[in-house]
């Protein structure tokens, strides 16, 4: 649920990172793990991502199948009964995806975010007004579904007023996954959302159409709500969610995104190491947390079968800088890079190498690297990225923590 640079390694032409099942794989003592996956993070995290994107789908379909159940369309093949058993049992499927994935965004934890916050609208502390949407789309979701079970002792009147509500329910799921969700810069999401836009919207057209024109101002505002609507949607993400800092402008936490220099006590992503002393520089002291973008360029190996990963992207938020990770290995039999080195440099535009050292642990789309500058000020760096899979581009959130990860070394790079 976070938000470009860069220039090749050795010789050799770069390909696309996003191509195919690709993974960095680092072997220490036997041990295997895995890196930037083109399919996503964690089991949990994976998971959530996924059952948020197949609810979005299926509420698409519950809106879509409303609508055809009010022109009373029908076919020799599809009866109406059918319809509205099939919409009907759509919708409780889509429930039953979005608890699914407010389950495991929850258990995930990556992001601070509580079981009331899934139900009760913007009262969490993470991108609250574009979670609180999400929050808001569930429970009405869940209005739509018990009144309709009781439909007969509510009678058809207030049903249908309440039925309504399908509309701002489906409404809000898509700007909810555009402002909170992890992938909306993907060009796959995109589709996504745009299609099931599109699907809609051609279904109001549909509706309105049926039977014009009366009653015409019913007709005409359906109308113009499906021309509005859009546009909005589409300046809105043009000029948010696909700008860059978007994590910051979304509402993420003041207490991540701490202020340069702060010397607060840690909060919740600290690793509980006394802070340290900060460098003499305009640096932000840990603990911070920043948002990352750049680019992710992985060679062709070179006469030698040594493949050069490199990631290079600019931070944003608590701190304004350059990270810069570089892992050299050999090409696996499977896709992938047997990691043998590798470099880390972190620090404010005017010298990005203020803090070197290097990558102590990789699993799924998440590093922890270790870094020390000049006046031996050790940081241990834990990111996340996202990868878009038809561009080098990558996003992410850092987080810096003081001190060093047990069982690692300060400054490194082999």
């Amino acid at each position: 649920m976070a938000d470009r640079t860069g220039s090749a390694g050795p010789p050799g032409r770069g390909r696309r990172r996003g191509r195919g099942r690709r993974r960095l794989a680092g072997i220490a003592g036997g041990d295997v793990t895995s890196l930037l996956a083109a399919t996503g993070g964690s089991p949990i995290w994976y998971l959530a991502r996924s059952a948020g994107v197949v609810s979005l789908l299926l509420l698409t379909g519950s809106t879509v199948l409303g609508i055809v159940a009010t022109v009373r369309w029908r076919s020799e093949r599809l009866p109406r009964f059918v319809t509205a058993g099939l919409h009907r049992n759509v919708s409780l499927l889509a429930l039953a995806f979005l608890v699914v994935h407010v389950v495991a965004v929850v258990a995930d934890g990556f992001a601070p975010i509580g079981w009331l916050d899934s139900v009760v609208p913007f009262q969490g502390t993470y991108r609250s007004v574009w979670l609180g949407l999400g929050a808001l789309a569930f429970d009405l979701l869940l209005a739509l579904l018990i009144t309709s079970a009781v439909r007969q002792r509510l009678g058809y009147p207030a049903w249908r007023i309440v039925h309504w509500l399908a509309y701002a329910c489906w409404g809000l799921a898509v700007v909810h996954g555009l402002g909170t969700g992890t992938d909306p810069k993907a060009t796959w999401m995109l589709l996504v959302t745009f299609g099931c836009v599109g699907a809609v919207i051609l279904a109001v057209w549909w509706r309105v159409v049926a039977g014009w024109p009366e009653p015409l101002v019913p007709r005409l505002a359906g109308l113009g709500a499906s021309l509005v609507v859009p546009i909005v949607i589409a300046a809105w993400t043009i000029t948010g969610p696909l700008e860059s800092g978007w994590a910051r402008r979304a509402g993420t936490p003041s207490n991540l995104l701490a202020s340069s220099g702060s010397s607060t006590t840690p909060g919740p992503t600290s690793t509980g190491a006394p802070p340290s002393t900060a460098a003499p520089s305009t640096f932000g002291q840990a603990p911070f947390t920043a948002t990352l973008q750049g680019t992710l360029v992985q060679s062709a190996p070179d006469a030698g079968g040594l493949v050069t990963v490199r990631i290079d992207t600019a931070l944003e938020g608590a701190v304004t800088g350059r990270l810069v990770v570089t892992i050299e290995g050999r090409a696996a039999r499977t896709e992938g890079v047997d990691l043998a080195t590798s470099t880390v440099a972190l620090g404010p535009p005017q010298q990005p190498d203020m803090y070197r050292g290097k990558v102590v642990g990789l699993q799924g789309t998440g590093l922890t690297m270790t870094a020390t500058n000049a006046q031996g000020t050790a940081v241990t760096l834990s990111a996340r990225v996202q990868t878009d899979p038809s561009s080098d581009a990558v996003s992410g959130v850092l987080r810096a923590t003081p001190g060093v990860v047990s069982g690692s070394t300060g400054q490194g790079g082999d």
